[in-house]
């Protein structure tokens, strides 16, 4: 599945938007200063438990917020897949 498809289900699934979710996670205190300062797991706790993700999506989201703040844990990898299916790249705010 392409970074696309996966940001428009979750989207259609919650009613959340990117931003929305970047926006709450740094209301909660997991962004700070465009950096990630939550640890995997209580992201992930936060995204299943408070957002009601599956596992699946909700460490997709978490991929989204490592490639946003260009976190040192984005392997290039997970990068070349993430813009070659339609991630295009945000600013950390």
């Amino acid at each position: 599945m392409s970074f696309k498809a996966y940001m428009q289900n979750i989207e259609a699934k919650t009613g959340k938007s990117r931003e929305d979710f970047w926006r709450i996670a740094k209301e909660l205190g997991f962004i700070k200063q465009g950096k990630i300062v939550a640890t995997h797991a209580q992201l992930l706790k936060w995204l299943k438990t408070d957002i009601g993700l599956g596992h699946v999506h909700a460490n997709f989201m978490i991929t989204y917020f490592r490639l946003r703040t260009n976190d040192p844990k984005a392997s290039q990898k997970m990068k070349d897949w993430a813009y070659s299916t339609g991630y295009k790249g945000e600013e950390k705010r």
